[in-house]
Order: C-alpha cells, then structure tokens, then sequence
C-alpha cells in the first residue's frame, strides 16, 4: 500500500484545484432532489407522488443532458460549453419555486438538461492530469469525494429547506450550481493532452502515452466492421486500421472515392446485409451510411465500453435499492430517524475501501468489484436492528468506491480523450438511469414482500447485469489480423 500516492497527487496545484472546485459544485446536485421533493410535498402541500414526478422529470433530464454536455466539451471546449449550463441553472431554478406545477415538471427538466456536467468534467480533467497507476489514486480519491458530498448534500438541503424555506433552498441551488459552472470556466482544466505543455510531465509520461496510443490503435480497428475494400479512419480516434493497397478510402464526406483517382467506388457487401442498395453513381448504400454514421458517432462503444456501461447502471440499482430498502426497514422497525448512522457507517467503509483501493496502485476489473458489492449486499438481507444492520453494511460499503472508482479509470483508459467527455456523460446517465429505475422497481418488492427482499432483489438485478457486462469484456472484439 503506497499511501504516499496522495500526498504526491495533491502536489500538483492543477489537480487540488479541480478535486477542489468538484468539491464545491457537487454540492447544489446532490441537494436539489431532496429540497425539490419537500418543496412539492410539504411546502405545496401536493403530496409525495407529485414529488416523485419532479424529482423523475429532473433526473430524466440529467440523463439526456449529460451525454450531450460532454459531447459539447469535447467539441466545443470547456468554457463555451459551460456557458448555457450557467445561465440556465442562474435563471431556472429561482423561478421553480413560483411556478404552477405543470410548468414546474418543464422547468426541472431543462435545469436538469442543461445541467453543469461536473461529475464528467472531474474525471474528465483527472484522465488528462494523471498518469499510470496515479490515474486510479486520483479516481479512488474523487470517489471518496463524492462519497463524502452524498453524504452531506442532502443532508444540508434539508436544513436550509426546514429552517428557512424551500424556495429559498431552490434558490441557492441554482445561484450555486452557477457559481460552480463559472468557477470552472475560470479555472478551466485540460480536457486534452494537446492543452498540456510539452515539458509538462503529464505530457511526457512514456508509461501512459504508450498504453493510451495501443488503446487507441485497438479501438480504432476493432470499434466498427470494416469491409476489405473500404478502409476509414475511426472518427473517435483518428486513427487508420489496417489497410492493403489500392483499397479505396473514405474520406470523411461523400462520395468515396477509388485510390486511383479514377472515380467513386462502390463498395462491397456482406451477402444479405439488409437494407443495403447499391451503390449508384458514387452513392453510398444506406447499410454504409449507417456505418459509417454509427462510427463517426459511437466508434468508442467497444463492448468493453459497453460493460463499464452496464457496471455504471448496475451500481445505481444496487447503490439506490439498498439506500430505500434501509430506510424501509428502519420505518417498519419505527427507527427511521437513525437512518443517518446507518449511512454514516455505509459511506465511511466506501471511504475506507476507496482510500486502500487507490494506495494499492493495482486495476481490478469493475465487474468483478462490482460483482463482489451485490454480493455483500446479502447479509443486510438476514440481520434485524439498528446496530447490526449498521454492521452489515460495512462489507458493500468497503466495495462501492473501489467499484466506482475502477469503472471511471478503466472508461478513461478505452476511450480516446477526443470523445472521453461524452463517454463519461453516459458513464453518470446510466448511474442516473440505474437510479431511477432501482428506487420504484424496489419499492415495489418491498411493499410486495418485505424490507429483507428489497436487498436481494437489488443484489439480483446488479448480479444479473455484471455478469453480462463480465460476458461482454470476454468476448470482446477480436485482435486484428497480423
């Protein structure tokens, strides 16, 4: 263990700022579920189920917006990119308050739409600052972050919303996930080695550079089928697979045309592939289009890609359907105001275990983690009572932040920093979609069975789904043809 790691990694003045000002932004997303559902409830008075609808239609939007704010900053650059996310949350969110609640469900969707995407731009940043085993200290730390910030968000919104009030709760969220946004755009940490300098160690590290250009390589033949006579970059990397002479190249705009120069080529088909016309002076058949569509756009969706997907929205089934079924269990058993020590000993393991995790220097891979988290989630299933309930969380909480922190890193490893941003954008929509699809499906079992069942059934779900996401990091795409 090599705990020393972190000392070294906030040396680095460029790397304490960024985990510094995620520190800070995180804050208003973590808080805005929790004082928009009072709000809708107690101070409207409208009840929980309307405040189920404004807390869905905000982390709906969330979930369509991240991807498409990480897109924007891999295209775009950071701080114009950042720009309608600011003015959106300054503007929005003060007016949710005051508005009736049909126009509320509109307004905390477009807040969450438009979002500042800090989870992605965190990690993002980090991918581009640390290298080597570094890279996995700096991910288990802004997991332990994280870990410490859910902790206390929504603990804190509820106090300003039941002390003061939920609109001015509402309010401050907005004004602060603003200020989070500009402080970003201030700071503007690099989303690309290219923004680095050339003597920068970042820049230079052999160990990395070397593993990163491999992987890019890899994707950039294996990412989409390529037929014999057509040879394209891969539009994530920019990077050629391998070719054989004469074959005629795309040149990123229609038509294609022939090596030679001597007019457009039509390429050649797979028997059957449906949907395929031929080509007809220099056109390109629909199957191709969708090719070469589906490359330009999801090149980076390898199936080990995929797999960290699919380990992102298992954590948030597991993560929320352990957090309700907690709360469900303590109701029945009429302690419910000592939920907060159950958490407290939950997330304090995952701080513990992300802390080893990232002082160990070694990649384990997410499924397994997360494999191993839906595991120990079980023996909360068979112990009753405040203490040993609290207890039994201790061994899935040493096993959230590893997970987490592992499925960041190895993303940040398998898709190339051109397109890093919209990757972690759906890294954080499928942990949002998890979430949102674990609280009702096991509210649902609990109501159906008992509290112990919403354990095993989120233990179920999450087992299911690493072992497809295990499958597909099997079989993934073969090597290329030496």
């Amino acid at each position: 263990m090599d705990f020393g790691a972190y000392g070294r990694l906030l040396r680095d003045p460029r790397i304490r700022n960024l985990l510094a000002v995620g520190f800070i932004a995180r804050f208003p997303h973590t808080a805005a579920g929790v004082v928009l559902t009072l709000h809708v409830a107690v101070t409207l008075g409208l009840g929980y189920g309307q405040a189920g609808l404004a807390a869905a239609a905000m982390t709906l939007g969330i979930a369509c917006g991240s991807p498409w704010r990480g897109r924007a900053i891999d295209a775009k650059g950071l701080r114009r990119a950042l720009l309608p996310s600011v003015v959106v949350e300054a503007l929005v969110w003060p007016l949710v308050p005051w508005l009736p609640f049909g126009w509320m469900l509109l307004a905390v969707f477009v807040a969450g739409l438009f979002a500042v995407p800090i989870f992605s731009v965190v990690r993002q940043g980090l991918g581009v600052l640390t290298r080597g085993p570094e890279r996995q200290t700096a991910f288990a730390l802004d997991s332990i972050i994280t870990e410490t910030i859910f902790m206390m968000g929504p603990a804190l919104g509820a106090v300003v919303a039941a002390t003061w009030s939920s609109a001015l709760g509402l309010t401050i969220i907005g004004l602060s996930g603003a200020l989070g946004g500009v402080l970003l755009m201030w700071f503007d940490p690099p989303t690309r080695s290219s923004q680095l300098a050339p003597d920068d160690p970042a820049a230079q590290d052999p160990y990395t550079a070397e593993q990163d250009r491999e992987q890019a390589v890899a994707q950039s033949v294996h990412a989409a089928p390529m037929h014999l006579d057509t040879a394209a970059p891969d539009l994530a990397t920019g990077a050629m697979p391998v070719v054989t002479d004469a074959l005629p190249i795309v040149t990123g705009a229609l038509p294609v045309i022939a090596a030679d120069g001597s007019g457009v080529a039509g390429a050649s088909r797979a028997p059957g592939d449906a949907g395929d016309l031929p080509s007809v002076d220099g056109r390109l058949t629909r199957g191709e289009r969708w090719r070469l569509w589906r490359t330009r756009h999801f090149g980076w969706v390898t199936r080990e890609a995929l797999g960290v997907l699919l380990v992102s929205f298992a954590a948030g089934i597991g993560l929320v359907g352990a957090e309700v079924t907690m709360v469900a269990e303590l109701e029945r058993a009429g302690q419910a105001a000592s939920v907060g020590l159950v958490y407290a000993f939950w997330c304090g393991a995952s701080a513990i275990g992300g802390l080893f995790y990232g002082a160990w220097g070694r990649q384990l891979p997410p499924a397994l983690l997360m494999g191993l988290f839906a595991v120990a989630l079980l023996p909360m299933a068979f112990v009753d009572g405040l203490w040993p309930l609290a207890l039994a969380s201790i061994p899935s909480g040493l096993l959230t932040a590893p997970a987490l922190a592992a499925a960041s890193s190895r993303l940040s490893l398998l898709v190339a920093e051109e397109r890093r941003g919209e990757a972690m954008g759906y890294y954080g929509s499928a942990m949002t979609a998890g979430a949102a699809l674990g609280a009702p499906t096991v509210g649902l079992v609990i109501d159906a069975v008992s509290p112990a069942a919403g354990y095993v059934y989120a233990a179920a779900v999450g087992g299911v789904l690493v072992a497809v996401a295990g499958a597909l990091t099997a079989l993934r795409t073969r090597r290329a043809p030496r």
